[in-house]
């Protein structure tokens, strides 16, 4: 990076700036001089870094994949994955870039199945299919016999009767039947 200083600015053309170089120029009656500014480094590495040459690293800190990371299959139990984690950061022991790769594995391997187990915990049509699976052969039987119109129409009918029984209510005369159809819906 350079820095420009200019010294008895003539300004013969305006198209002065185009024709510059880097080095000291005198061109159109200016003097431009370059002279280099210090760098500054933009990051610096901790003293505990420097003295990392014979701990040893992880080799697959840069694989994407949590479970490839950590040596362990997709389908494998929390017990195993607790096991894999605890057994690397162990063996990789002082070494700060490798502890913090093998906990980002096992934190994203952890959000996800924490995820999964929330969304299948609310599933009531999963559980209500478990429970009819696992039920007896006659229940079964009664309730394919029993058919569930679909949500849309329910929401529908549901909506057409609190209108019609807000309706009543609204337009009931003093002897009118508001009150049972009051105590109707509220049942």
């Amino acid at each position: 990076m350079a820095t420009f200083s200019i010294i008895n600015p003539i300004f013969a053309r305006p198209s002065i700036g185009k024709n510059l170089d880097s080095k000291n120029t005198r061109k159109f009656g200016v003097l431009i001089k370059c002279r280099p500014s210090l760098r500054i480094p933009r990051c610096a590495m901790d003293a505990s870094s420097e003295n990392l040459g014979s701990l040893p690293k992880f080799p697959r800190m840069r694989v994407w994949d949590p479970y490839k990371r950590l040596g362990i299959s997709k389908d494998a139990s929390e017990d195993e994955i607790w096991s894999s984690r605890n057994f690397l950061v162990e063996q990789f022991a002082g070494h700060e870039r490798s502890e913090e790769s093998i906990e980002e594995a096992f934190e994203k391997i952890l959000m996800t199945s924490f995820k999964e187990r929330k969304k299948t915990k609310f599933n009531l049509k999963t559980r209500l299919k478990n429970k009819v699976e696992e039920s007896p052969s006659w229940v079964k039987n009664l309730l394919n016999f029993v058919e569930l119109p679909p949500p849309v129409i329910i929401m529908r009918r549901f909506f057409l009767f609190a209108f019609m029984g807000a309706w009543s209510i609204m337009n009931s005369a003093d002897a009118g039947p508001a009150f049972q159809v009051c105590s109707f819906l509220l049942m």
